[in-house]
């Protein structure tokens, strides 16, 4: 038979217990609890009964360490800026499109990558050499002083379809770039001073579907003025030209002599260019009967020396020469013939029959 326990003996176990039951939450706890209330000569009793949640001691706010706090705002900076975008935002109101045509067509002075870019409108002709447009919305821009105010152009992607200026409201139609497969141009003109009186930069946002894209603001936005090289050296007659990853020659035609040239000393690819675009491995100026021609190695900008390089833009064959193709170039026109995996390019002279009595008497390689 158990021993029976005292109560003093009970309220000394219990009432410890059901305390800390209590703050645990414990089923149970709050009678127990009260039973240990009755118990009011115990001590321990008394002291759970009042229990109650400690009230903080003190209050206040402070920084801990490696916290990152915003600097203050200086309102002269502030108005400043706000001035800046005010004066922006209004020359992007102010561009108007602009007729005239763009092409791209290949650059050949040894070293260069890409394009060279020709601009006509109606008041003046420009050519930009070497860019190297991107594949993305905005692939090109550039901007200068022109007319009566500031010039832009642009090199857009496909499906882009117009540009806007400045994060203007209005758009301008790009137009497909002739010969060069998914790339097309926008010309526009801002009837004010180049720079800006700010000097933030205008720049060009792609419109797609009637939705303009936000652009970069000003002095923050990268300039989008693309180009690209490759190594080369530099030579002038009477010195001979350096050993290079291409050669070229003349050959059994008195009269045709080498003057200066480039020649590229080490070939590396340049993915990612809109339309695909040329690399220059050599070039050489020659005079013959009292006119200067240049002649060219022409190789794939994304795989020199070992993919075959993608037609000439706007090329045609030559009457009664087979295998000779004529191209506009930012000089005149181009002549060029298939030679392995490379074009042999000739541009400048007097006219096609001179070109075409060049082109005869040169060769040329590549070893990459």
């Amino acid at each position: 038979m158990p021993t029976p326990r005292s109560p003093l003996f009970v309220l000394a176990v219990v009432c410890p217990l059901a305390v800390v039951g209590l703050w645990l939450g414990l089923p149970g706890s709050a009678a127990t609890v009260s039973e240990c209330k009755s118990a009011t000569l115990d001590p321990v009793c008394e002291y759970g009964a009042n229990a109650k949640e400690a009230e903080p001691t003190s209050t206040g706010t402070s920084t801990q360490p490696g916290a990152i706090e915003p600097p203050p705002v200086n309102p002269a900076i502030e108005a400043e800026f706000h001035a800046h975008v005010a004066e922006w935002q209004e020359r992007g109101k102010l561009a108007v499109g602009a007729q005239g045509e763009v092409r791209l067509v290949p650059g050949l002075e040894g070293g260069w990558v890409g394009w060279c870019m020709v601009v006509r409108t109606s008041t003046y002709r420009a050519a930009r050499c070497p860019v190297a447009p991107r594949q993305q919305a905005i692939g090109y821009e550039s901007w200068e002083a022109g007319g009566s105010g500031t010039r832009g152009i642009a090199l857009v992607t496909a499906p882009i379809e117009a540009v806007a200026v400045d994060e203007a409201g209005t758009a301008t139609v790009a137009a497909p770039v002739s010969g060069v497969t998914g790339v097309s141009a926008a010309l526009v003109e801002i009837p004010v001073p180049f720079p800006a009186k700010s000097s933030w930069f205008d720049e060009f946002e792609p419109v797609l579907h009637s939705t303009r894209s936000s652009g970069g603001r000003g002095r923050s936005a990268p300039q989008r003025d693309y180009s690209a090289s490759l190594p080369a050296s530099v030579w002038q007659a009477p010195s001979l030209p350096p050993a290079g990853v291409c050669s070229l020659t003349a050959s059994h035609r008195s009269g045709l002599t080498p003057r200066f040239g480039h020649v590229v000393t080490s070939l590396a690819p340049t993915p990612g260019l809109a339309g695909g675009g040329f690399a220059s491995c050599i070039d050489t100026e020659y005079s013959f009967a009292r006119c200067s021609l240049d002649a060219a190695v022409l190789l794939a900008a994304a795989a020199p020396g070992v993919a075959v390089p993608g037609a000439l833009p706007g090329a045609a064959p030559v009457h009664h020469h087979p295998g000779l193709v004529s191209a506009p170039g930012w000089n005149g026109q181009v002549l060029a013939r298939r030679v392995g995996d490379a074009w042999l390019a000739v541009e400048g002279g007097s006219s096609l029959r001179q070109r075409i009595e060049v082109l005869a008497h040169l060769r040329a390689s590549v070893q990459p």
